[in-house]
């Protein structure tokens, strides 16, 4: 194979070089490979695993079973960006050995962040695969729970009336808050797909149940996130409920200003008509007794809205 392959043996603790063989030390190697190298290795399996489109139109984690061998994709979000690229590669678990696919280099350094993590069976290729599963989701819970705090500090900001780019920022979170979702529930499918398919094959009941462990954390950090998207939600909401009654309040002030005025609009209409015969326009008095009237109006209008607790 070419200088891309490399091997790892979790038993020791250490990366081997591409000469490390399979049989060094007690446990089963793991192999990376570039996806051309796994498509000249593999073409069936590489075909079936990527549809024949290849590793760029990776969306989503899943796990296939062909002849024995259990292969499939991981798509991992970003903590940081959530609704952003993701870390993409494949994976093909035979009964001998994992072999990843990955021309990223993420999957080399997620092994190697691993290397002192405590390892379930290093002699079995499955579990290796279950304990790189479980090591992806090893700080979600806390991940979580901080993105909760956010929205939270979200909610204090609108009771505050700290409304500023709020819509861009729920936005954002229940964009992240979908993709998540997604990732979630596929690593719990594949975490009931990847066991009943390998009993099929092999007949291994430890393998079920721990895959089955696995699917239920998984399940839980999905239902956890459907809760925060039916937070942020119900924020939006309320969001929209305060602009609804900021938008009432304005209507109400430009009803009642209108109402005040539209007595005097009729006084102004009545005396702007071009009769000669009204005796008003002679009365020596008769523009400080329109003024006085106009003023008693309003003034009954202020009264009135107040009593009816209008304004």
């Amino acid at each position: 194979m070419g200088d891309t392959i490399w091997k790892y043996h979790w038993s020791e603790h250490r990366k081997g070089d591409g000469d490390a063989g399979a049989g060094a030390g007690q446990s089963h190697s793991v192999e990376i490979l570039s996806m051309e190298e796994f498509r000249k290795s593999w073409p069936d399996i590489y075909r079936r695993t990527f549809s024949g489109s290849g590793p760029d139109h990776i969306r989503f984690c899943k796990a296939d079973v062909l002849r024995g061998t259990v292969a499939g994709t991981f798509a991992i979000p970003s903590k940081e960006d959530p609704s952003g690229d993701k870390q993409v590669f494949g994976y093909c678990l035979t009964r001998e050995q994992l072999i990843f696919m990955d021309d990223s280099g993420y999957v080399r350094r997620l092994l190697d962040e691993m290397q002192d993590y405590q390892m379930t069976d290093v002699s079995s290729p499955s579990l290796q695969l279950f304990d790189v599963m479980e090591y992806l989701l090893k700080e979600d819970v806390i991940f979580l729970q901080q993105y909760d705090d956010s929205l939270t500090r979200l909610e204090e900001g609108l009771l505050k009336r700290e409304t500023e780019e709020f819509d861009v920022r729920i936005l954002a979170a229940r964009k992240a808050l979908s993709a998540l979702s997604a990732y979630y529930e596929q690593l719990s499918d594949m975490g009931d797909d990847t066991p009943a398919r390998m009993r099929a094959e092999r007949g291994n009941e430890r393998d079920s149940l721990l895959f089955g462990l696995f699917s239920d954390k998984a399940g839980r950090l999905y239902s956890t996130v459907q809760m925060m998207k039916e937070y942020s939600m119900q924020l939006r909401e309320m969001h929209q409920t305060q602009v609804d009654i900021r938008q009432n309040e304005i209507m109400k002030f430009l009803t009642i200003v209108t109402t005040v005025f539209m007595p005097l609009s009729l006084i102004a209409g009545w005396y702007g008509m071009n009769f000669v015969s009204m005796p008003e326009l002679k009365f020596p008095y008769g523009y400080a007794v329109v003024c006085i009237v106009c003023l008693l109006i309003v003034a009954l209008e202020i009264w009135f809205f107040k009593r009816k607790k209008w304004f």
